[in-house]
């Protein structure tokens, strides 16, 4: 499944509204018209009522509701309560600071925290048209083995409602061997042995692995590796918010797949998205988002 695809089976779901704290740039007001066209999301824009109504009537985006917010603290803690009420299934980011955003979210008061730890997914479209994703690239600096295995469940509940009923998740390290001088491979093989007892469900978890082993099943066959996953991992989990960064905006602007990205682990998802990201990146971010409220 691609994409494309995933817009089709959006569109016979129920629209998601998506509250939008502050948004200001023309590109989000672009893809939310796309996806509000695609019947996929009904927006509530929560910010300048003077930006809201012309950067609306300049994109085209006529189906939308909005609450007046002065300034970026007061959108972003109106975008989360109306999350929190209910009246809204999803959370995105306009022009914003991401701290300031998610300082809202992790706020007890609101009750989006389902106390688990939450984590950025990047999700790639590769040439043969299924989902790669990539955690945790833009949200979590050095997380250890706890924080690791939420990492895992979050992504793997992404890529089940993308219709991966049992995701294969490779645990990334520079070697495929534990050495115990390279902490990343002496937390992929814990891990590997939580996913083979159980401990970890709905998906085939397997690591330390390099990433041609995750990737590729003739680079598993020219190294004599017997591997679960035979280079056909759905989900990459990588040491540390570097090499994930790193990986991520590799396949973007070397590779060319097309990407989005969310975070999960909340109560709703966040759409979490980058100054520098296309309007075909904020529409596929945005579908990712609906997707796993229409779980």
């Amino acid at each position: 499944m691609g994409f494309k695809e995933l817009a089709r089976n959006m569109k016979k779901k129920k629209p998601v509204v998506i509250a939008v704290a502050y948004p200001v740039k023309d590109g989000i007001f672009h893809a939310l018209k796309e996806a509000s066209d695609l019947g996929i999301c009904s927006p509530l824009l929560i910010g300048s009522a003077d930006i809201i109504t012309k950067n609306a009537k300049k994109a085209g985006l006529r189906k939308y509701s909005s609450i007046d917010a002065h300034n970026e603290p007061e959108a972003s803690r109106k975008a989360v309560q109306e999350v929190s009420s209910g009246r809204a299934q999803c959370l995105m980011k306009g022009h914003v600071p991401t701290a300031l955003l998610m300082k809202e979210v992790l706020n007890a008061g609101y009750g989006l925290r389902r106390g688990g730890l939450l984590s950025h997914i990047a999700v790639f479209e590769k040439e043969d048209g299924s989902f790669l994703g990539v955690t945790d690239g833009g949200l979590n600096i050095a997380p250890g083995i706890t924080e690791k295995i939420d990492i895992i469940k979050n992504a793997v509940s992404l890529f089940r409602s993308l219709g991966v009923k049992i995701p294969k998740v490779a645990l990334l390290s520079a070697v495929e061997v534990v050495n115990p001088a390279i902490q990343s491979t002496v937390e992929a093989a814990a891990l590997d042995m939580m996913g083979m007892r159980g401990q970890i469900k709905d998906a085939v978890i397997e690591g330390p692995l390099a990433l041609d082993l995750a990737v590729s099943r003739e680079a598993c066959e020219l190294k004599g590796v017997n591997s679960k996953i035979k280079g056909d991992a759905d989900i990459l989990v990588v040491p540390d918010i570097a090499s994930g960064n790193i990986l991520g905006k590799s396949l973007i602007h070397q590779a060319g797949f097309p990407s989005g990205g969310i975070i999960a682990g909340a109560k709703a998802p966040v759409i979490l998205l980058s100054r520098s990201d296309t309007k075909s990146e904020k529409l596929n971010s945005i579908l990712l988002g609906v997707s796993s409220v229409n779980t």
